[in-house]
């Protein structure tokens, strides 16, 4: 069972930054100086009920999301308000970074799972696939990030072994995602980028072909 304090242990395991760089400085020039991600009218972080209580405590950044409009009021009423909680910061310049929600590290990445239950590594979540500058650049995750993100998940399923369940299924969505795109599904692993199979998941082949060139990142807005 996860708890509130489980998460003072937790965060220490998502401190790495997943670039060497501030990926904010890249995006935020196309939404008016505000990075994509910390702007809730384009994505709304996602808390679990005992990291919620556990931030309460702990901090004033974040109160709960407060839907603006007919959609940000469906997308509230989906979700399980018994697990999980939609909430919002503050705003980027008022950000602790020691204080932000497992959302807000790991994002834009979430793990990977074959069907025989293995975590393989990070694929891409792509709600903003046309505006996160790291979506598709396999390259430039650290090593650091990538370690973190994995032992996170892997205390994380121990606690909450539902979670598997939920990423597995998540895992096979993204395969058919990329199937029906016909692209590559690429694995971030502490190896370098892998080429997944569609059937099964497995891991094929390293991924050799380069990144996008910087030209050719200009976000939809």
């Amino acid at each position: 069972m996860l708890k509130p304090e489980d998460f003072a242990s937790l965060y220490k395991d998502l401190e790495s930054a997943p670039a060497r760089f501030d990926c904010g400085k890249k995006c935020s020039p196309f939404n008016g100086g505000v990075p994509f991600c910390c702007d809730t009218g384009w994505v709304v972080p996602i808390a679990y009920r005992p990291e919620w209580a556990f931030l309460q405590k702990r901090t004033r950044l974040w109160h709960e999301f407060r839907p603006r409009s007919g959609s940000e009021l469906k997308m509230v009423d989906e979700i399980d308000e018994k697990e999980n909680v939609f909430i919002e910061c503050r705003g980027v310049q008022h950000c602790e970074r020691h204080n932000r929600s497992v959302s807000c590290r790991t994002f834009p990445y979430e793990p990977y799972f074959d069907t025989k239950g293995n975590l393989l590594g990070l694929v891409y979540n792509r709600v903003m696939e046309d505006k996160c500058y790291l979506v598709d650049r396999h390259r430039i995750v650290t090593r650091g990030f990538l370690s973190s993100f994995l032992r996170f998940f892997g205390r994380l399923i121990e606690k909450l072994p539902e979670e598997k369940e939920l990423y597995m299924g998540q895992s096979r969505n993204y395969r058919r995602l990329m199937s029906r795109r016909k692209k590559p599904v690429v694995v971030l692993t502490l190896d370098g980028p892998w080429r997944a199979a569609y059937r099964g998941g497995k891991l094929i082949e390293p991924w050799t072909r380069p990144d996008p060139p910087e030209s050719r990142y200009r976000p939809k807005v």
